[in-house]
């Protein structure tokens, strides 16, 4: 039975100071299996005079979300060496823009935050997983992508 894949993109980069060049395939599965997003918020809490809840104020209010990749190789037999040498972290607070997904939240500018990683080992095919984070406010969110000039 032949494989399917959805969303096949090709990424390419340099692979280490030396500027040797890259080019791997990854394979982003289909929502629900590879993208989540979460919501939080600072909270203020004021209790009464007898030390109850009364009051609440939510502030900051964010989204972090963590997108979920497959390292592939076209090549025959070598899916496991390709997910090794081609996988990369992005930079710290690199910029990534959404677009075209079906749950709105997800379509905007993110930040790429601490957290992302890279799972490997011989029996499967790599995978990496990127942390993401936006802000609700459109102009915190804008700031946050802003380098200063």
């Amino acid at each position: 039975m032949p494989q399917t894949f959805r969303g096949k993109a090709q990424v390419s980069g340099l692979l280490s100071s030396d500027g040797t060049n890259i080019v791997f395939d990854v394979i982003l599965y289909p929502m629900p299996q590879s993208m989540k997003i979460g919501q939080e918020f600072d909270e203020d809490i004021t209790q009464s005079e007898i030390g109850d809840d009364c009051a609440w104020r939510g502030r900051n209010e964010k989204y972090m979300g963590d997108i979920g990749m497959k390292l592939m190789d076209k090549t025959a037999g070598n899916l496991i060496a390709n997910a090794k040498t081609g996988a990369a972290f992005l930079a710290p607070y690199a910029i990534i823009t959404i677009t075209k997904s079906a749950i709105t939240a997800w379509n905007t500018t993110w930040q790429n935050i601490s957290g992302s990683s890279i799972d490997q080992d011989n029996v499967k095919i790599g995978e990496i997983s990127f942390k993401l984070r936006r802000y609700a406010d459109s102009t915190q969110n804008t700031l946050a992508a802003t380098t200063p000039g």
